[in-house]
């Protein structure tokens, strides 16, 4: 399979994983018990081809950085879909881990303003927030909103790669 047909389903991957997270509150009024967990690892899922999909287009660019922050959020992911084997705070874990890497990952864009800027900037003001909101709970919400845009923007970015 060509790299460019891997980037754009990495795209639709994130759009969709990204637009699933942002439609979350209404996966939780409309789902119970078993449902509700495979739409979430349904996003889980999205979310991660989403991420392998950027870091494949990015890789070259972001070097190091990129990498380690590529591991951090991928790991993310998986702690948060495992977040029962670390206790009360698993979730919180995995959120935390996903969005360093995230923030880590895209440092390098960011700092050269080379590529998209909109969803390193975005998952930036998602992890702040996320940070701010341990402090402020409501900075949660903002938080997951600007993470769900953050995937909507790469997966745009990467279905015009």
């Amino acid at each position: 399979m060509r790299t460019e047909t891997l980037l754009k389903l990495g795209g639709v991957a994130a759009i969709a994983g990204g637009a699933l997270r942002l439609g979350e509150p209404l996966l939780k009024a409309a789902f119970t018990g078993d449902a509700l967990q495979l739409s979430y690892f349904a996003i889980d899922v999205l979310l991660l081809l989403g991420l392998v999909g950027w870091y494949i287009w990015r890789a070259e660019k972001l070097g190091i950085a990129g990498l380690i922050g590529f591991v951090s959020g991928v790991v993310g992911i998986l702690a948060i879909r495992s977040a029962n084997l670390f206790g009360t705070q698993g979730y919180m874990l995995g959120a935390t881990l996903l969005l360093v890497g995230l923030a880590v990952m895209n440092t390098p864009a960011l700092i050269h303003r080379e590529g998209p800027i909109c969803p390193p900037l975005l998952w930036l003001i998602a992890f702040v927030c996320g940070v701010g909101s341990l402090a402020y709970a409501p900075l949660a919400f903002v938080a997951g909103t600007a993470f769900g845009i953050g995937y909507i923007f790469a997966g745009i970015s990467l279905l015009r790669a």
